[in-house]
């Protein structure tokens, strides 16, 4: 009998405190009952889901005591999981426990060491390969005899760790059905080339996500592994997807919380492959290869109820096409500006802009600093039946039904000023131009404001008071960028602390100082940073959040824009009337423990202060 299935798991578990004496007699009394339960469900199981069939074990002691949904025995507000089951196995038997993470394994070590018929009958999964020793997870702990035939076939000395079931099965699903595409395609396309179909629009398209384990070789490999890459990327919370060709290899690589990660190394032969089925998504001409294309994908998890909207971006390069898919959350795109970060200042500020019958309100930032976000979730609080919204985008990064979305077409010479020069005849209360590029849309925005329209839009300036000198520079008149402007705000994006791993430190406040952050009277001054843990991938940082800078239009900053005055005039009055710079906020933010010093470096730049 293993260890698993015994009843010296129940006594390990009572000794480690993770159960009590009282409900060690009821598991023993009640547990030949619910494994029969167990067994049943199973059985419908596989009767009704086509996924269940693959499901071969019968469920052992472990799967018996968390179905008891019994709480743990030394905290009885926290339920026992798995997890902690496995942990207590791992302490006990004095094995160490591997939390396994998907971004740190390598596919080829995982798909190419064992054999996936027996890394599945044995929950076994490789996962590291150094001088000589093969580290591998494993969830029986007394699995010695199939370890021991692991070395002989790979003349290698295995290190043992454990880990649940339910992450083993997951990571072999995933990867072993990922590999199995990847490499059935390169067979498939290494000499036969892509397919020349070409299918050309500018409609989105849906497409439902197969399940881990609908990923299986009698799947249309390329298909199974896009639609592999899109669950993924879901999963890690990844913003964007780059899929990029290099000489000899296909790099695939995410951008989860700002920062981007290499997740597969793909052979070179099936990179067309993949281009081209992304392409027909989106709806993409897969017979240019030659000139940059955009498109755009709506995609669905059946098993989660999960949707989101893809935007794809195709240029050639060097070692040919690059993809970039900017991955569209609905639950990341329409947020309560609550949540969003704004002080209580420039809360109340912009809270000034959206109840103001008319003018212009202009955001900036660099690209992916948020911009989209803000505005989709100021459109979506204000938005009412009583309103209508009126946006032109380029393209159209979300659509939502509760606004009129123009998309540009310049094709077709349907651009922002074309678009603009009609727009008003919609009857439109508030408009929203995507991006004030030139001077024709600066002076349309300029007389939707002035004929009594509330206009938001976009420029890529550094800071807030530099919207004004850009438009300026655009060549809009200072007297009408005074009376038609209501203010801006500029913003970035910075990496949230993980609240898992969060722990006070002190740091020296001279140093602060000399970074340019305003600290006073203090010699040190206690912080927060995450220390790494397991749902921050040990990075100390889980999600993101906005730092600001905000100005309303004033009387002072008109007459200064009356006379044409510089930047830096512009900024001294701002800041004096009240506006928190980028580097202030995001200290304001460091002090409440909700980023880190580095972080705030990182994103408005070191500032050197004599």
């Amino acid at each position: 009998m293993s260890f698993l299935n015994s009843e010296a798991l129940i006594d390990l578990l009572v000794s480690e405190q993770l159960l009590t004496d009282q409900q060690r007699q009821f598991i023993v009394l009640h547990k030949g009952r619910q494994r029969q339960k167990l067994i049943k469900q199973q059985l419908a199981c596989r009767r009704q889901d086509d996924d269940c069939k693959q499901e071969k074990e019968l469920p052992d002691l472990v799967d018996i005591i968390v179905s008891f949904d019994l709480e743990s025995g030394s905290d009885p507000k926290v339920p026992l999981t798995e997890e902690m089951i496995m942990r207590a196995v791992s302490n006990g038997l004095k094995i160490p426990f591997k939390k396994l993470d998907p971004l740190e394994l390598d596919i080829s070590i995982v798909t190419k060491t064992i054999p996936r018929s027996f890394a599945i009958n044995h929950l076994i999964l490789p996962f590291a390969m150094h001088d000589g020793i093969l580290e591998v997870v494993t969830y029986h702990p007394d699995n010695h005899l199939v370890l021991e035939d692991i070395e002989r076939a790979n003349q290698v000395t295995v290190r043992p760790y454990l880990s649940t079931r339910t992450d083993i099965k997951k990571i072999l699903a995933e990867f072993f059905g990922f590999q199995r595409s990847i490499t059935a395609a390169e067979t498939q396309f290494g000499t036969t080339g892509t397919s020349s179909t070409i299918d050309i629009g500018n409609l989105e398209q849906y497409v439902r996500l197969a399940s881990t384990k609908e990923l299986s070789s009698s799947d249309q490999h390329i298909k199974a592994a896009v639609n592999h890459l899109f669950s993924y990327a879901l999963e890690q919370r990844a913003s964007d997807i780059h899929i990029e060709p290099k000489r000899d290899l296909c790099l695939v690589r995410f951008r989860i919380d700002g920062i981007l990660h290499t997740i597969y190394k793909l052979p070179k032969a099936v990179h067309s492959a993949i281009t081209s089925r992304i392409k027909s998504l989106a709806r993409m001409d897969i017979a240019e290869k030659r000139r940059p294309q955009d498109g755009r994908i709506k995609i669905g998890r059946r098993e989660e109820g999960q949707e989101a909207e893809i935007r794809v971006s195709t240029v050639p390069v060097a070692f040919g096409e690059k993809t970039v898919m900017r991955i569209l959350n609905p639950d990341v795109i329409f947020q309560s500006l609550d949540n969003i970060g704004f002080s209580r200042r420039d809360r109340v500020v912009y809270n000034s802009f959206m109840s103001s019958a008319h003018g212009i309100v202009l955001v900036t930032g660099p690209t992916g600093s948020g911009k989209s976000t803000t505005l989709y979730s100021t459109l979506k609080q204000i938005a009412s039946p009583e309103i209508n919204i009126i946006t032109v985008e380029d393209p159209v990064e979300m659509v939502h039904e509760e606004f009129n979305q123009i998309a540009v077409q310049a094709q077709i010479d349907v651009n922002f000023s074309t678009i603009l020069r009609n727009i008003l005849r919609q009857d439109p209360d508030i408009i929203m131009i995507g991006e004030i590029r030139d001077l024709e849309t600066a002076t349309h925005a300029v007389q939707a404001a002035l004929t009594g329209h509330l206009v938001f839009s976009t420029l890529h300036t550094n800071d807030a008071v530099s919207a004004i000198i850009r438009l300026e520079d655009l060549g809009l008149e200072p007297f009408l960028i005074a009376s038609t402007m209501l203010g801006a705000l500029a913003q970035r994006l910075v990496r949230r602390i993980c609240p898992h791993c969060a722990e006070p430190y002190a740091v020296d406040a001279a140093s602060l100082r000399k970074l340019g952050f305003p600290v006073t009277g203090k010699e040190t001054v206690e912080l927060k940073r995450g220390k790494g843990c397991l749902q921050c991938r040990n990075t100390g940082y889980l999600g993101r959040l906005g730092i600001f800078e905000i100005f309303p239009m004033s009387d002072q900053l008109k007459k200064l824009i009356a006379t044409k005055a510089n930047d830096s005039e512009l900024r001294q009055v701002a800041i004096r009337e009240g506006m928190t710079t980028l580097r202030e906020d995001a200290w304001h933010k460091v002090q409440a423990g909700l980023t880190t010093v580095e972080e705030a470096l990182r994103v408005t730049g070191e500032i050197d202060v004599v």
